[in-house]
């Protein structure tokens, strides 16, 4: 059974058809006429297909019943407010000193961001700007790799955004100064759809942390869409975090595209949000071009995490590797669906896909789908998934050596954790991951 299938009214569900009519007399949708087309393609796109079920096969262990019937309001403008204000500086995820984009619900906010010591030749701004001042640069992209048909939630921000990131970093620019893209929430039952581009010209160069953050416990609802288009030989490290309100609605869609020897990784660290699903893709479309996905979740209570990744290998010559691990307690609940493609014509392929679970209560879920679909002869592609709890052994040896049971357990937890840490690549950040997730770590260790 598909969602086409289903009863219209059940597939919309609750506010979302008053959010799309108030967004088309929006002025967002009236001030660029050039996007006006492309949020109509979204609009039609979610009124065909509406909200996934779990009779999706995408969907089938991620039910989004709760999201759809909550009552939210949605986010049409810009809102100052002095709570903000006074934590966002709080959210600086180890990057004190770098140069920083801000939104707030959905928004750029000038006021809030530091772009001082850009290069020249680098734009990073609002795209709700961009849109205006740089047509030439976001018109051939936006919408073009997160298709606005792609899935119901890209349909439903391809209407609906209002503003975002946009970072453009020129041919052969290398700026060595991590970039913070910082999207914070702070009102309670709002619906915001943050929409960002980044671009990188041929051998340019840029590393750049993508975070969600709130200064309050709200249940609120997050709908992001990335873009990334990576010229010839450009690299883009990427660090993306979700510490958003454990009573908050996230759910993301990043796709990249790279071109001739580019490089792309994404990291992904997880400890907040009620629920988070993220599809992740990478469409290799030159030799030599390489993605790294790199995933630490940390789930308790009754916390739902999901990761959907594709990386498409279309052309030869291409390595890519993923690396995924949660840790979870209480009655949480982690999702990992993960899709190696390797066409015909893409003979000497080197794909690895490996997914770790470790269970610290008996009420726990995991359910893991490696997968690899392979039409070429001449390749190199393995995938793997476990699900275990901690070494009873390995406790015991530690006790032996004077430690308690919960600091034995805490410790085993965080050495499993810092397996996938290193690979992050932005050392500050790394860093202060590596401090602000040690005590929740050694908590999960006492059962906590």
């Amino acid at each position: 059974m598909s969602t086409a299938a289903i009863d219209k009214p059940a597939v919309l569900g609750g506010c979302w058809p008053a959010h799309l009519e108030a967004g088309e007399r929006s002025e967002g949708w009236k001030r660029v006429p050039w996007a006006t087309e492309l949020r109509k393609l979204g609009a039609t796109a979610f009124r065909e297909r509406g909200f996934p079920t779990t009779a999706d096969e995408e969907w089938r262990y991620t039910s989004v019943e709760t999201l759809v019937k909550t009552g939210f309001r949605q986010s049409l403008e810009p809102k100052k407010d002095a709570l903000v204000a006074n934590t966002a500086k709080m959210f600086t995820f180890g990057l004190e000193k770098s140069p920083r984009l801000v939104m707030v619900d959905g928004f750029f906010s000038r006021e809030l961001s530091s772009l001082e010591g850009l290069p020249s030749g680098v734009i990073a701004c609002g795209l709700a700007e961009a849109l205006e001042k740089h047509r030439s640069l976001v018109e051939p992209r936006l919408g073009k790799l997160a298709k606005p048909g792609a899935t119901a939630f890209t349909a439903l921000n391809t209407a609906l955004f209002q503003d975002g990131a946009f970072v453009y970093v020129p041919d052969g620019k290398v700026f060595e100064t991590p970039l913070l893209v910082l999207h914070l929430s702070h009102e309670s039952y709002l619906a915001s759809h943050p929409r960002h581009l980044f671009i990188l010209g041929a051998g340019a160069q840029i590393s750049l942390v993508e975070a969600y953050a709130s200064p309050s416990c709200d249940l609120y609802f997050t709908n992001a869409v990335t873009e990334v288009d990576l010229g010839r030989g450009a690299r883009l490290s990427s660090v993306r975090i979700e510490a958003e309100s454990g009573n908050a609605f996230h759910v993301a869609n990043t796709q990249s595209r790279l071109a001739e020897g580019s490089f792309f990784q994404e990291c992904s660290a997880v400890t907040g949000a009620e629920f988070f699903r993220h599809d992740l893709g990478a469409f290799l479309a030159g030799e030599r071009a390489e993605a790294q996905f790199f995933g630490l979740s940390i789930a308790s209570g009754h916390q739902h995490i999901d990761h959907h990744t594709v990386i498409d290998h279309a052309v030869p010559n291409c390595p890519s590797r993923e690396f995924y691990k949660a840790i979870l307690n209480g009655r949480s609940h982690v999702v990992f669906n993960g899709k190696v493609f390797v066409r015909e014509d893409a003979q000497k392929t080197d794909a690895k896909q490996t997914n770790k679970n470790l269970l610290l209560s008996d009420d726990a879920r995991v359910d893991t789908k490696p997968q690899l679909e392979i039409f070429a002869d001449d390749v190199k592609c393995t995938h793997g998934a476990t699900v275990g709890q901690l070494d009873e052994e390995m406790v015991f040896y530690c006790r032996t050596r004077g430690l308690a049971p919960e600091v034995a357990r805490g410790i085993l937890t965080y050495a499993f954790a810092r397996d996938v840490l290193v690979n992050f690549a932005i050392p500050e950040t790394r860093e202060w991951l590596d401090r602000s997730i040690v005590q929740r770590l050694l908590d999960a260790g006492r059962g906590a």
